[in-house]
């Protein structure tokens, strides 16, 4: 399945207090299914494969073939897909053969599957790959900027960061406006979509800043620019370890960590040595790091790997919510979660 990475422009033994858990219904079945913040199998395990909720829809590989189901688990898009992605603004990326095209929430072709690849749709508008290049369509497929650009970022408010392939060691970007033509002329090294009013930039010399929609240009500090702040923390380092410091440059979690992780919904992961914990915004343990692998919180969850290998959630107080029977297990989307069972447990 094709996968974008979107450049920023900074780079049950051990458990102590956890409380009443939930144990999901059990099922002899095998495979991917989906169970709600109860822990209660909603959709019992059958698919090879499966993706989280968006817009009720929710991507599955059955038969080696990609469709949609909805919150019943009913297929309302047959699965007759190569590759499918989530629906963002009503619609989703699938693949015919290997070309990409878009379809509708009921199934409806909205966009031929001429494209060698494509990213979701954001403000009505979608990047794609033709020969080689990239550009930008409409939700009906329509020309938005032809494709001429070595490589794009997804359109925000009405802007959609553009790269120039000008000679081998200088490839600036610049930004379009909802209609394909260029507004912001491409000088920049590299570039952080628009959030707010303004888009994060380095030039070529180096020099970070924030450039409002009309290209006006404010020199920051680069320990100031908004990306890398997560419920207004930012990810600082000192002689190998990592801790948070606040908009102000602040020392709130001390650099002690071997590994930190971005803030959501409050908590941050950490980890030391080979086992990841949680902390709030004050640096408060709200976790033991005790964990093989973790997530971020969503929707007041997260997915956690035991040592003994099995998968569970945790509640926002720390405290096994969701038995750990699992063998994959991914974050909750639209008040329901993927989970992977090979047999039952």
């Amino acid at each position: 399945m094709k996968k974008f990475a979107v450049t920023m422009m900074m780079s049950l033994a051990l458990l102590t207090g956890c409380g009443q858990t939930t144990a999901p219904t059990q099922t002899a079945s095998a495979g991917w299914g989906y169970i709600d913040q109860t822990g209660n199998i909603t959709i019992p395990p059958q698919f090879e494969a499966a993706m989280p909720f968006s817009q009720d829809r929710a991507a599955v590989l059955k038969g080696g073939r990609w469709g949609f189901i909805d919150k019943k688990g009913t297929f309302v898009i047959p699965p007759t897909y190569n590759t499918a992605e989530s629906f963002s603004e009503g619609r989703a990326a699938v693949q015919v053969g290997e070309k990409w095209g878009f379809i509708d929430l009921t199934g409806r072709v909205a966009v031929q599957p001429i494209y060698e690849n494509t990213m979701p749709y954001s403000d009505g508008v979608a990047a794609i790959k033709q020969n080689g290049l990239w550009g930008y369509i409409g939700k009906e497929g329509e020309q938005i900027a032809y494709p001429n650009h070595i490589n794009v970022k997804p359109m925000t408010e009405d802007r959609g960061a553009v790269q120039l392939d000008y000679e081998a060691t200088w490839k600036p970007w610049g930004f379009v406006n909802e209609k394909g033509k260029l507004v912001i002329k491409q000088e920049y090294r590299d570039v952080v979509p628009y959030k707010n009013g303004v888009a994060e930039v380095r030039t070529r010399e180096g020099k970070t800043g924030l450039l409002d929609r009309d290209g006006v240009i404010i020199f920051k500090n680069e320990t100031e620019l908004p990306s890398l702040f997560r419920d207004g923390l930012a990810i600082t380092t000192a002689k190998g370890k990592q801790g948070f410091v606040d908009t102000k440059g602040n020392i709130v979690i001390p650099a002690e960590y071997d590994q930190v992780e971005p803030f959501s919904e409050g908590i941050g992961q950490v980890r030391q040595d080979l086992r990841w914990g949680y902390l709030d915004n004050k640096g408060n343990v709200v976790a033991k790091m005790q964990y093989d692998k973790t997530t971020p919180f969503k929707e007041g969850l997260a997915a956690v790997k035991l040592a003994g290998g099995r998968w569970g959630y945790l509640n926002q107080k720390g405290k096994l919510a969701i038995e750990p029977i699992y063998d994959e297990a991914q974050p909750f989307s639209e008040g329901l979660a993927a989970v992977k069972q090979e047999a039952a447990k």
